[in-house]
């Protein structure tokens, strides 16, 4: 059974049970949950083992603080990290807390550590697009979420690794119609918006490549 690990902040924490959501019931409410449901629903016979230690808040350098002792742990043979969003977040919401924000370098650091540390515990790192509902790409926080993925593409390729494009498919699809229908702030996802983000990992080649037998 290969064992297939979420980690990261709210949009895919959404009340999964501590320690560890592991099974049915316990997986939270995020997209993960319907990543869950219809890879069942396909394959009542799937050999694949679904958890998630995603915590709320957490930026980069939070995930990367309990990395080792929460998260690569667990010992899964792939472990999709979608982190980022907070990294942006905490930097514009308050003018003086925002000094203390990740920045891109840091970004860079914390998350070549993550996958350094993920592949030598053989584990195989999918890095996963955060993304800001905001299509004009001088918005202060569209500008630094878009500086992260520039990092995430870098990455993937230094190290080989599946890299999946969230804010794309989001920019598509928010073109023709408002935000509001995925998300009430432009981060947190609504039904429509979980399933959005389902979805583009279901379609994956890194998905393709876990169900490969």
């Amino acid at each position: 059974m290969k064992k297939v690990m979420f980690t990261g902040d709210s949009i895919t924490d959404c009340g999964r049970a501590r320690p560890l959501g592991d099974r049915a019931g316990n997986l939270g409410d995020s997209y993960v949950a319907n990543i869950f449901v219809q890879t069942w629903a396909r394959d009542p016979r799937a050999d694949v083992k679904i958890m998630n230690t995603a915590t709320s808040g957490d930026t980069s350098r939070q995930l990367r603080a309990r990395f080792e002792s929460e998260v690569i742990c667990h010992e899964a043979d792939y472990l999709f990290i979608m982190i980022g969003i907070n990294d942006c977040w905490r930097e514009f919401e308050d003018p003086v807390l925002g000094v203390n924000a990740p920045t891109v370098d840091e970004y860079r650091d914390n998350m070549t550590y993550m996958i350094e540390t993920a592949l030598a515990k053989g584990t195989k790192p999918v890095l996963v697009s955060p993304y800001f509902l905001e299509l004009f790409k001088e918005d202060p926080m569209r500008a630094k979420c878009d500086k992260l993925n520039d990092v995430l593409r870098e990455l993937a390729k230094k190290y080989s690794l599946h890299y999946i494009d969230v804010q794309a498919v989001f920019d598509k699809y928010i073109s023709t119609v408002s935000s509001y229908i995925v998300s009430g702030d432009r981060v947190h996802p609504k039904a429509i918006g979980k399933q959005v983000i389902a979805q583009t990992i279901l379609s994956s080649d890194a998905w393709a490549e876990i169900l490969r037998k």
